[in-house]
């Protein structure tokens, strides 16, 4: 982000919400070069007009602006110490095993929010409904064929910090779609040992069973 704008940003976090005036003041611009950069701002969605405020004098009222939400991802935010204190705490309760345990139920729940296996459906459409959960968990996930086999790729994982430490962690994507796909994935490769992504191989056939 260009360096003034990633000010104001800083300034609307730390106060809340700012006039025009304020900002100039706070940067060091003109009212003009400020409204310029906020305008930029606003087009991409990171800040909005919530009120006005009145001059104690007489004259127009100024406009306040603040933040969106969208805006708080300029911050960064550390979750990964956070997880891996949690993991540590939960394997040294629970042992590998359990941690391992936990993590395939967990990733039974994420597995409930794709659609049901329909009657007749493709493992093609399958996948494809695979990769969109995966994605949606933050795994950007594609597929493709090779000679006869399917081949899975996480592109991105948002665990892979805690993975580093915690391998049992790729265990949650692996049950995903073991699930899905009612087969046993082999992994061969990993985020968190430095490859360029994630990759399953489906060996097997995928036989689907649909709801009843």
């Amino acid at each position: 982000m260009q360096a003034t704008r990633r000010k104001i940003t800083e300034l609307l976090k730390e106060r809340g919400e700012a006039t025009v005036a304020e900002l100039a003041d706070a940067i060091g611009l003109t009212q003009m070069a400020v409204r310029h950069h906020l305008n930029v701002l606003y087009g991409e969605k990171l800040v909005e007009t919530s009120s006005v405020r009145h001059k104690n004098q007489a004259g127009r009222p100024q406009q306040i602006y603040t933040l969106t939400e969208a805006a708080n991802k300029l911050f960064p935010e550390d979750y990964y110490h956070l997880a891996e204190y949690i993991v540590d705490e939960i394997k040294a309760t629970l042992g590998r095993d359990g941690l391992i345990r936990l993590l395939r139920r967990i990733a039974s729940r994420i597995t409930t929010e794709a659609p049901s296996v329909r009657p007749g459906q493709s493992p093609e459409e399958r996948l494809g409904q695979l990769a969109q959960l995966l994605s949606d968990n933050g795994f950007t996930a594609r597929w493709e064929t090779e000679s006869t086999d399917y081949v899975i790729h996480l592109l991105t994982c948002p665990y892979r910090q805690v993975a580093r430490v915690h391998d049992e962690v790729c265990h949650l994507d692996m049950q995903i779609i073991k699930e899905m796909l009612n087969v046993d994935p082999v992994q061969i490769a990993w985020l968190a040992n430095g490859d360029e992504h994630c990759t399953y191989y489906i060996h097997q056939p995928i036989r689907l069973l649909a709801d009843h």
